[in-house]
């Protein structure tokens, strides 16, 4: 007598189960709905917006902003070495954005390198 009663009960536990799962199926139903509307009216706005000729401005202007900005950093860190009169230049105090900027020579640094060289330069080869 009992059996019939727990089947009943086993039954009836997953009836509800099934009828959760079957909501939750309806609630992301819904919402995969809700999502693709929106992602329609979003494209609908970028294709008026393509369309509208404000687009070109903008992305002119990007590749113009773009193209100066990397203009200048090339500028800025082509040349390998850079001698700079003083200190409190504009010439120091740009190159110190360089990548390298320990490659920006002061004058005493100058003369330090040209003493080095001429040392160097008298000092007879050793070949090994």
């Amino acid at each position: 007598m009992r059996l019939p009663c727990k089947a009943t009960r086993l039954a009836a536990h997953k009836l509800k189960k099934l009828q959760a799962w079957n909501e939750a199926q309806a609630q992301n139903q819904k919402l995969r709905h809700k999502r693709f509307e929106q992602c329609k009216g979003l494209l609908f706005w970028v294709g008026g917006w393509v369309g509208s000729g404000h687009s070109g401005i903008f992305f002119f202007i990007s590749a113009m902003l773009a193209s100066a900005t990397f203009a200048g950093v090339s500028i800025i860190n082509l040349p390998t070495n850079l001698s700079c009169p003083d200190p409190k230049s504009l010439c120091y105090l740009v190159f110190q954005m360089r990548f390298n900027n320990k490659s920006v020579i002061l004058p005493q640094q100058a003369k330090d390198i040209i003493a080095e060289y001429e040392r160097n330069k008298s000092k007879p080869k050793r070949r090994r």
